[in-house]
């Protein structure tokens, strides 16, 4: 087969700022297969680093890369204490009339039917459970601690507040401003959406909710928790929050764990217990679990480029997490082979730039990634960054969009609109700054690629394209950021069916949760992107344009902005001497901008 035409433009040299045409479908994982590799990751369970499941899961992805092209495969080893407790596969682990139960509750005499999950690494009681005395947390009238010690402390989660709300709100609970997104129907702005159109924004609230029960119940020195989630019997079911209970909550390498087993409910069955809990009626808890060393690995592979192996070779990191408890969470891994597969079937003379990819494990460890900083392989290896010209993160792909409806939102299902409508979770992308070339090649690529549903946004202090606040990043993945290197990353929304420990192809909310067709678009488009990250100029997604013009609309000068476009239209165009006299014009004009405008032209002559 003949190569794409893509590929023989760079063969010959090509470097336009915007030279990558679409992607070459012949080339790309098909539906089928991606299917196939979800099917066997989905038997394979839930993944937690060092886990059985993880080991299946990441040896299948390390016996693939060769096969795709991949070189040089390096490895970092991470110990830490595993909180495993054995639910899986048997959802009748969490039936009180199982012989299987590993959680259970009785609240005055009354076993609870179902538990819906637990807190991770909360501890564990004796086999015969352990009994105290019910407390109703009452945020409104606190307990003092003194109240709390040896109880079993019971908690619901809050209403999410009235408006006005504040950025953190916003941000996390609401549909924000952004720099780009895909056509389609969308919620409004700025309010919580609707649980009829998706119920990720309000899982998030619910479960967000568990650390700071947690800290109250260590602190007081409860004898166990309770959390009762404003969930639906599905949404809550196997729902799995990080946790850490530890003094200080931190965690890391031989952290001191409090034992305060927590169990957590879903609205239906918490009813009771909420009652029994303000009556103080006693209880007793039972929650199996345990800790174990284990050892997870991070991954890292090589598919060289051109110059692979000289001084002259630059690179593209690409990284996800391989861990967590459901098949979406932690799926970025098969992305990141239907990517490695594409170009490896190009010629290592068509790859302008190394692609690396980054399988990290440390996202579902105690406190996540920021807990186990001496495992990140660029701390370990910090002189490696030096050759890294851009970065792409990619989580949570894949995924159908799920409802909370019916008579008190205790139908949990899948939605119904069309994907470009939101039948499929959002693919929230974040962009380090809101560099113009940046984000108009992502909708390029969402575009060319049929990517149904994309939301675009560049964080915190930037205005969207409707002039108002825009949300963090969501992307962890998106490694560029921390090191100040240009990049993107894509999280699907978090999602409220993939936060849950049975939600692999199938979940609460019904069967074929996955959508392949989904994951093959988005598959596509990221490849797009990559393909134009092997390319790009570096001085066109240098940091300092995206700064600039932050500054820029800041001052709500039309004709400014004007300018500065021009200025960086020259730029794309290769004409950096031109970009660099317009940018001394606008610095002139704008002493305010002079300083910025100075710094920028200074690295734009040093390329």
């Amino acid at each position: 087969m003949r190569d794409p035409a893509w590929a023989q433009g760079a063969a010959a040299g090509k470097a336009a700022a915007s030279a990558f045409p679409k992607i070459h479908q012949p080339y790309m994982i098909t539906p089928k297969q991606a299917l196939d590799w979800h099917v066997f990751k989905a038997q394979c369970g839930p993944t937690y680093a060092g886990s059985t499941g993880w080991k299946r899961y990441t040896d299948f992805l390390i016996s693939k890369m060769p096969e795709l092209g991949a070189v040089d495969l390096d490895y970092v080893d991470i110990p830490y204490d595993h909180y495993i407790v054995e639910d899986w596969p048997d959802r009748r682990t969490h039936l009180h009339a199982s012989p299987n139960a590993v959680e259970k509750l009785v609240t005055d005499g009354t076993p609870v039917p179902v538990v819906a999950s637990y807190g991770m690494t909360s501890g564990s009681t004796p086999p015969e459970g352990i009994t105290a005395q019910l407390l109703y947390y009452d945020p409104a009238h606190p307990p003092a601690e003194s109240q709390i010690a040896g109880k079993v402390l019971v908690f619901q989660t809050p209403k999410q507040p009235a408006p006005p709300y504040n950025n953190n709100f916003l941000d996390n609970y609401t549909l924000t401003d952004y720099e780009w997104r895909s056509p389609g129907k969308w919620a409004p702005l700025f309010t919580p959406p609707p649980l009829g159109v998706t119920s990720s924004f309000h899982s998030r609230w619910v479960w967000s909710q568990l650390n700071g029960c947690a800290a109250i119940g260590v602190k007081g020195r409860a004898a166990g928790i309770v959390v009762v989630y404003d969930l639906s019997p599905g949404a809550a079911f196997g729902l799995a929050q990080r946790s850490v209970y530890t003094g200080d909550g931190r965690a890391g390498l031989g952290a001191a764990y409090v034992n305060c087993p927590t169990l957590t409910l879903d609205r239906v069955a918490g009813a009771k217990v909420l009652a029994d809990a303000k009556a103080g009626k006693a209880a007793t808890l039972t929650l199996h679990a345990r800790f174990q060393r284990d050892t997870g690995k991070a991954i890292i592979a090589y598919l060289p480029g051109r110059n692979y192996g000289t001084p002259q070779d630059e690179q593209v990191l690409l990284a996800t997490h391989t861990d967590a408890m459901s098949l979406i969470e932690e799926n970025g891994g098969i992305g990141m082979l239907g990517i490695m597969g594409y170009f490896g079937k190009l010629p290592k003379s068509a790859r302008d730039r190394t692609l690396i990819f980054y399988f990290d494990c440390r996202h579902f460890m105690p406190g996540a990634e920021a807990s186990w900083p001496q495992y990140d392989y660029y701390n370990i290896h910090p002189e490696k960054l030096k050759t890294i010209v851009a970065t792409l993160g990619m989580e949570h792909m894949g995924g159908r969009q799920t409802v909370e409806t019916g008579p008190g939102g205790n139908t949990y299902g899948y939605s119904t609109a069309r994907p470009e409508d939101g039948g499929v979770i959002t693919s929230l992308i974040d962009v380090n700054n809101n560099n113009v070339w940046m984000v108009e090649m992502i909708a390029r690529a969402a575009t060319d690629n049929h990517w149904p549903r994309v939301d675009v946004k560049s964080g915190r202090g930037v205005t969207g394209v409707n002039g108002g606040f825009q949300g963090a990043v969501k992307s962890p993945m998106n490694k560029g950021r921390a090191w100040k290197i240009p990049g993107a990353g894509l999280a699907g929304d978090w999602p409220g069916a993939w936060t849950q420990t049975f939600a692999q192809v199938d979940t609460e909310a019904g069967m074929h949760g996955f959508d392949e067709n989904y994951f093959v678009a988005q598959v596509a488009g990221l490849s797009q992107i990559a393909g134009e990250f092997m390319q790009v100029r570096p001085a066109v997604i240098d940091l300092g344009w995206g700064e600039l013009k932050t500054a820029i609309v800041a001052l709500k000068d039309p004709q400014l902005l004007t300018q500065y476009v021009d200025a960086f239209r020259k730029v794309e165009a290769g004409k950096d001497g031109e970009a660099s006299s317009a940018l001394k014009e606008i610095g002139e004009k704008h002493p305010a901008l002079s300083a910025q405008v100075d710094a920028h032209r200074a690295r734009l002559s040093s390329r």
